[in-house]
């Protein structure tokens, strides 16, 4: 179970980041930082949608996400958590190559007594890490900050795309029209701009249903790049808010992001509920292990819990 949860999640997570497929840009868009979104609400349908229909929209997408080999991006997302009548706040970054290499990094934004998420005095999120997944091609690394436990999924020759495929909106990531259509029932929603397009979402099979009930997604017109996605559970109940902050397609990105590496005084666990051998140990990790790159490598150190960062 945890080993179909984790790639389902990687999947989610890959669809969600890769939405804007790659415009021949030659440079990143310059980050904005994201203030805390309100719930999000898909807009209504039965009003004027964009003058576009999925067909032209999904030709666009199969021909821009043609052209990604890489991408970049930073992620604010929002949970909605009905059952505690709450929301929690994360930062994210999320980085992929071509064709299956993954590092999907979220950290939980502390909030104050009224909910509202809270800032450092340098103007950053004040986070403390939750979740780290990387796929490396042949294997999936499940990095829990909260329990410093590391689940790691063996993946068979025929897997290693799957862990990409599986999951909401994965077709975006080198995705094909055709496949999207079998995949989705889609229809273009009234856009909240006159700058970008909005899509509703429904998956038609089992596979996808468990990840999602619904999804709406807000594109940016000229670029097909991701504006903001909203995820709803499949009980209907909770959701996931995703605000893009700054997308970088085709950007030069390490090799050394997409290895998983044990980590000093967490637990591995080696294909839970598999064959093979169960938890054990971590040894220490290599004593060059790789900075924070947008901090000093100094408040790097200062986190010894948390797992390696990522490497541009």
């Amino acid at each position: 179970m945890r080993r179909r949860e984790a790639i389902i999640g990687l999947g989610g997570l890959l669809g969600v980041s890769a939405f804007g497929g790659a415009p021949a840009l030659g440079q990143a868009q310059a980050p904005a930082r994201a203030q805390a979104p309100a719930a999000a609400q898909a807009p209504a349908r039965g009003e004027s949608a964009a003058d576009i229909d999925v067909e032209t929209l999904l030709k666009r997408w199969e021909g821009q996400s043609s052209k990604l080999k890489t991408l970049d991006v930073a992620i604010f997302r929002a949970d909605r958590v009905p059952s505690f009548d709450e929301i929690e706040y994360y930062e994210g970054r999320a980085i992929f190559k071509n064709p299956n290499l993954a590092f999907i990094d979220f950290k939980k934004i502390k909030q104050d007594e009224q909910g509202k998420p809270l800032k450092k005095e340098d103007g950053g999120w004040d986070a403390i890490h939750d979740e780290r997944i990387v796929c490396t091609g042949s294997e999936v690394w499940q990095y829990k900050s909260e329990t410093k436990q590391i689940f790691i999924f063996p993946l068979e020759k025929d897997q290693a795309d799957k862990a990409i495929e599986e999951g909401p909106l994965p077709f975006l990531f080198n995705m094909k029209a055709d496949e999207a259509k079998a995949r989705y029932d889609m229809e273009m929603l009234p856009p909240p701009s006159a700058t970008s397009y909005m899509v509703a979402i429904t998956p038609k099979l089992d596979i996808d249903r468990e990840s999602f009930s619904r999804a709406s997604v807000q594109l940016d017109r000229s670029f097909m790049l991701p504006v903001r996605i909203l995820l709803v559970s499949p009980d209907g109940k909770s959701s996931k808010d995703f605000k893009m902050e700054s997308v970088k397609p085709n950007v030069a990105v390490q090799d050394a992001n997409f290895v998983g590496k044990p980590y000093d005084k967490w637990k591995v666990v080696r294909n839970p509920g598999g064959s093979a051998p169960g938890a054990r140990r971590a040894p220490a990790p290599a004593s060059d292990a790789p900075g924070d790159p947008a901090r000093p490598a100094a408040a790097s150190a200062a986190r010894p819990a948390a797992p390696p960062a990522a490497r541009r």
